[in-house]
């Protein structure tokens, strides 16, 4: 039997702080049923505190009350029902140190994805701090075998095949998450495991989210090295297609999206109140969630010629979606309102405006129409409005895409450098955004040189 506990894994447990390194996000392990907060996970901690990619993550494993003998329920000091633990887990949560990440990200085992689930879906504050969810060996549909011993055992007695617990979890779950969670989310079954079949550990979940490693049900998390398959799920879906380290790096990605999340509980209830700005940032929460739909409409309802940053927002989304999609509408619609609101801009001597709408109209000249030199022409124009404007990372990375346009890389380069280490830091949305456009236009013009300078800027630094 273990007590309800908190164990650090980083910063080093010698140490008497916990947030050293004041990151604002953390890794938290949940062990299972007649598990431990530290034997369970074997190597799992130190594999993932080792990895460089995971600098801003503190690392954390939690112990709660379970055992293998017998107790009736009902008996004082019998062993805490799983509502119970999932109330213990959103309390701990919300006290030192845990209170203090704005994103938590959970790796759970067997029982212990069960109480995470459970806390979830009853816990609504505690679901908006939640970046990722791993589950591995959890049965999610119930265990058969834990019937026998449900009269002896609270904890088995919640696992039940068919029980209250499951049922109502399962219905819960649907309800409150459904098959697109707002957190990367994966559930993981053993090849091996015959404590949990897969019945119970994937079918719950569509299969984009499942995914089977090798080993039986305690071998799944307990990694030899790096090269386990669970290792190498739980990284690539922490890190993603984040950077190793800036401003592009996985701890402030998840920050990001948990940020997106609280933006869109709060403005898309009054989407219909919301002026330009508003609607510009719903539309971009909305996206950063993966709504790019619903993002796509919410722009698309702003009033008036005068709305040209929400106008300019709709056209990206246009641009993005036509990138992918190749619809005709999409790229001339696109083109139309990025021009639109380049010529309000102009009369309008708003600068900052002009070269922002500017510099997607010479990239709709040079991706969809096909001319180089209205492209080049409408890049000399961004760099005098640049010129006349304050200095920001969005100027900068303008200047970038201008000068890329008229094949000048050195300076290209040099402008996206000042971009990506702005005193005024841009967020990973930004500088995802500014890499991938860079990307785009080296491919158009087919400049094999300053794509490959681009990517070592954008992934090394250098």
């Amino acid at each position: 039997m273990t007590n309800t506990t908190l164990i650090a894994h980083r910063p080093d447990e010698k140490q008497s702080g916990y947030q050293q390194q004041k990151n604002k996000t953390a890794i938290v392990f949940v062990h299972g049923y007649g598990g431990d907060p530290k034997k369970t996970w074997g190597n799992f901690p130190d594999l993932l505190k080792n990895d460089a990619r995971l600098n801003g993550w503190d690392i954390y494993s939690v112990g709660y009350t379970t055992g293998f003998w017998f107790d009736l329920i009902g008996i004082w000091k019998a062993d805490p029902d799983l509502d119970a633990l999932a109330l213990m887990l959103r309390t701990i949560a919300n006290l030192s140190p845990l209170d203090e990440y704005k994103q938590l990200a959970f790796i759970a085992h067997s029982m212990g994805g069960l109480i995470v689930q459970r806390a979830l879906v009853e816990y609504d504050e505690l679901t908006q701090r939640v970046s990722h969810l791993f589950l591995f060996g959890t049965p999610s549909n119930g265990l058969t075998k834990s019937i026998y011993f449900k009269f002896w055992k609270r904890q088995l007695d919640d696992m039940a095949e068919g029980g209250e617990f499951i049922n109502e979890l399962r219905d819960k779950w649907e309800e409150k998450i459904g098959d697109h969670p707002p957190f990367e989310f994966w559930v993981v079954a053993g090849d091996q495991d015959e404590f949990v079949p897969r019945s119970s550990s994937l079918e719950p979940f569509p299969p984009e989210r499942q995914a089977v490693v090798l080993g039986d049900h305690l071998q799944i998390v307990k990694p030899v090295d790096a090269k386990h398959l669970g290792v190498k799920l739980v990284l690539k879906g922490l890190i993603g297609k984040a950077a190793a380290s800036g401003p592009g790096n996985a701890s402030r990605v998840a920050i990001e999206k948990g940020e997106f999340r609280e933006t869109v509980k709060l403005l898309e209830p009054i989407k219909d109140e919301l002026d330009e700005q508003g609607l510009v940032r719903l539309a971009l929460a909305l996206e950063g969630v993966g709504r790019q739909e619903d993002a796509i409409k919410v722009l698309a309802q702003a009033p008036g010629s005068d709305y040209t940053d929400a106008a300019g927002v709709l056209a990206g989304r246009l641009k993005r979606r036509w990138l992918v999609e190749h619809k005709v509408a999409d790229a001339e619609t696109a083109q139309s309102l990025y021009q639109e609101a380049y010529n309000i801009s102009l009369k309008k001597g708003n600068h900052a405006q002009a070269y922002y709408h500017g510099i997607n109209v010479a990239f709709m000249k040079l991706a969809y129409g096909g001319n180089h030199t209205e492209a080049s022409n409408m890049a000399i124009k961004v760099l005098e409005h640049c010129s006349k404007s304050p200095e920001d990372f969005w100027r900068y990375a303008t200047e970038g895409e201008a000068y890329l346009l008229l094949r000048d890389t050195g300076k290209a380069i040099a402008c996206y450098k000042r971009a990506i280490n702005a005193d005024h830091a841009p967020m990973p949305r930004q500088v995802d955004s500014m890499y991938k456009q860079a990307i785009r236009v080296a491919s158009i013009l087919g400049d094999m040189s300053a794509g490959t300078r681009l990517i070592d800027l954008f992934n090394k630094g250098n």
